[in-house]
């Protein structure tokens, strides 16, 4: 009686084993009907929950859905609910590497949280056979956009590593290439036009705290030895003095918010000794002289080596 009990046993796994795998086929087959059952629903935000509904039915059949993934990423974007628009076109890309629609997704969702170096380098790998990626991509690399955080905008840690990461870099230059763009190397220096001082004053205001954790989280994640602090200022003339005074004055003033920015990150963890600080007062205008210039040439760039 035993040996039969195995032998059934043994039997029923057989079968099982064997079945599984058409079983796994037929539920991702069901899974592709319902997904092209939501796709099938207006593009409007009335039908949104329906079409989630629909998704979410369709990853539970088939949890590796590609198109499933991407879809309900879609709808958390356009909802704004970015997030999960991010899980969602992760899961896509990690069931299908190559699949350029989730990496555009992706790369819009970064770019829409201002998040550019990340937003470029998702771009990059659908770069080749998505001309909107293409687009995006140009577009981000003209001036170094993907490298500058201005007024009013925080540039994130993981956005940070992308740029302060040498293997990154050097895999997006060479996407670069293949798209068969012309760029120079990808910068490991980010421009921060989002600091707060006062006019003529070194102290940071509040209002930079944000940033400088996401700054000093990102430079304890790298095994840089070097951490290389930029202060500039504008051209613009300090009250009563002569030119020459005006652009001494400039230049402390930057070599003084670059060691203000240094003593931020040194309070947050990152190591005095790492960090190096120089300021060029005026000298290294970002866009130009002219009044309507003079906001983009006050910033701070923090690089590695």
């Amino acid at each position: 009686m035993m040996f039969i009990r195995y032998a059934f046993q043994t039997i029923f796994l057989a079968v099982l084993l064997i079945n599984t795998p058409v079983m796994a086929y037929q539920d991702c087959n069901r899974a592709s009907v319902l997904n092209n059952q939501a796709l099938d629903l207006p593009n409007e935000r009335a039908y949104y929950p329906q079409q989630k509904r629909l998704l979410n039915q369709a990853l539970q059949l088939c949890p590796n859905h590609p198109e499933s993934h991407n879809n309900l990423a879609d709808i958390f974007e356009r909802e704004q609910n970015y997030p999960q628009a991010i899980y969602h076109y992760r899961q896509a890309l990690k069931a299908r590497p190559g699949y350029s629609n989730a990496w555009y997704g992706l790369g819009e969702t970064y770019y829409k949280q201002g998040q550019f170096p990340l937003s470029l380098e998702a771009h990059l790998y659908a770069c080749q056979t998505d001309k909107d990626s293409k687009t995006r991509v140009i577009e981000l690399l003209k001036d170094n956009r993907y490298a500058v955080t201005e007024e009013g905008e925080i540039i994130n840690k993981e956005s940070l590593l992308v740029l302060y990461d040498k293997q990154r870099r050097k895999t997006m230059d060479s996407m670069i290439s293949n798209c068969g763009l012309k760029a120079g190397p990808v910068t490991q220096k980010q421009i921060f036009r989002n600091f707060h001082f006062d006019t003529g004053k070194a102290t940071l205001k509040l209002g930079s705290e944000r940033q400088l954790e996401e700054i000093a989280a990102a430079l304890l994640q790298i095994n840089s030895t070097v951490i290389k602090i930029y202060g500039h200022t504008d051209i613009q003339r300090f009250a009563g003095e002569t030119k020459a005074e005006s652009n001494r004055l400039n230049l402390l003033l930057s070599e003084d918010r670059a060691a203000s920015v240094a003593h931020a990150l040194a309070q947050r963890g990152v190591p005095s000794s790492r960090m190096r600080t120089q300021g060029y007062g005026h000298s290294k205008p970002a866009q130009g002289f002219s009044k309507r210039h003079l906001s983009k040439n006050r910033r701070v760039e923090i690089g590695v080596e």
